[in-house]
């Protein structure tokens, strides 16, 4: 797995292999116990290109939340739609991030549930969503000064989000239809809430149209491909469609 084109050569796939051996080692060693000298023996790296790719074992338990973030912030960028549902789109990409790898976020919940250390990274990680959410809505939804229901409404997202989320986790095996479907009414709840706060106008912010489609089972690796292209699209006019043309993959 030695990647030899530097740090902009590591692949996501890459990542991932290297997140799921260390979480297996963390999961059969304990966190404390596990060095980075193991998982660079599990995972073919040497030590030094793991130290400069991650970092620490915190690091590499938590990489691909980087990789999710950055994803989900250029579909903001690039989504056509009116601020509340844009982030609420970019809510159900998290969501997928996190059921479409139930190898990685599964144990990965055990282990932040019995280190404190590590509950306190999730928290930061969930922090920067909620930020993002926040001053998304805010510097988009139009006039005035509408930090505090911008704040307020990511948020409710935010809980409305992690509330489904830590069902599916402490009962992964039940039906992620069921899942979806709890998500959904947690969403709705939040937008029928929101809606007046912010002053939603159902018309888009500009003409272009961003699709994104996938199954609801698609995996992390595909789902996140599959945004990446979209944006893409949608960022090159003339690439797919032609200048204000649907982007679709």
């Amino acid at each position: 797995m030695e990647n030899t084109g530097g740090r902009g050569g590591q692949t996501r796939a890459d990542t991932r292999a290297v997140v799921l051996a260390a979480v297996r080692l963390f999961t059969e060693d304990g966190f404390e116990a596990t060095t980075m000298d193991q998982i660079a023996v599990a995972t073919g790296v040497s030590r030094r290109s793991l130290f400069r790719r991650f970092g620490s074992k915190e690091d590499i338990l938590f990489a691909e939340h980087d990789e999710l973030f950055a994803t989900v912030a250029s579909f903001l960028e690039a989504s056509p739609d009116d601020p509340l549902t844009s982030v609420l789109s970019a809510t159900r990409l998290v969501l997928q991030g996190y059921l479409g790898d139930p190898e990685i976020t599964v144990p990965r919940y055990r282990l932040v549930r019995a280190h404190a250390r590590l509950r306190d990274r999730e928290v930061a990680m969930t922090a920067r969503y909620q930020a993002a959410f926040s001053r998304y809505l805010a510097r988009c939804g139009g006039g005035g000064d509408r930090s505090l229901a911008a704040g307020v409404v990511a948020a409710s997202l935010i809980a409305a989000h992690n509330h489904v989320l830590r069902g599916w986790l402490r009962d992964p095996e039940q039906d992620v239809r069921e899942v979806w479907a709890r998500f959904d009414e947690a969403v709705d709840f939040v937008r029928r809430s929101a809606e007046p706060m912010l002053h939603t106008s159902p018309e888009p912010r500009r003409d272009r149209v961003l699709v994104a489609v996938y199954p609801g089972d698609t995996g992390r690796e595909e789902l996140l491909r599959r945004v990446a292209e979209a944006v893409r699209e949608a960022e090159e006019p003339g690439r797919a469609q032609g200048a204000g043309g649907p982007a679709r993959t």
